[in-house]
């Protein structure tokens, strides 16, 4: 029974798309944002840099730290343009840097954000 529904909620056949599919079609496109724009940064950066969202003709871009942030601001005037390049950032006029504040958990259970 429940093969079925998952089934019906992967399935286009619905006029709108479910919830579902929004969901992995966004998970899909900042995959595909992630991989273009690792591909112009440099190697350190590349690791700790991913694509949040586009949000008109701003693409969000979340770092895992605070450095890798700073040197990615002074990375900005000669990215934009190699990001225009590249199909998914045609229209992209402005990054937003923003740092990911993720939980870290340590081994005796303190959990420090």
């Amino acid at each position: 029974m429940s093969k079925l529904k998952i089934d019906d909620l992967l399935t286009e056949g619905h006029k709108r798309f479910t919830p579902l599919q929004r969901l992995l079609r966004q998970a899909a496109d900042q995959d595909a944002w992630t991989r273009e724009l690792r591909a112009i940064l440099p190697d350190p950066l590349a690791r700790d840099c991913r694509v949040s969202a586009v949000r008109g003709n701003a693409l969000v871009i979340l770092c895992s730290n605070g450095a890798t942030a700073t040197r990615l601001r002074f990375l900005v005037p000669e990215l934009l343009p190699k990001l225009t390049v590249l199909g998914h950032f045609q229209h992209v006029t402005a990054l937003k840097i923003k740092i990911s504040h993720s939980e870290t958990i340590i081994p005796n259970g303190v959990q420090e954000s």
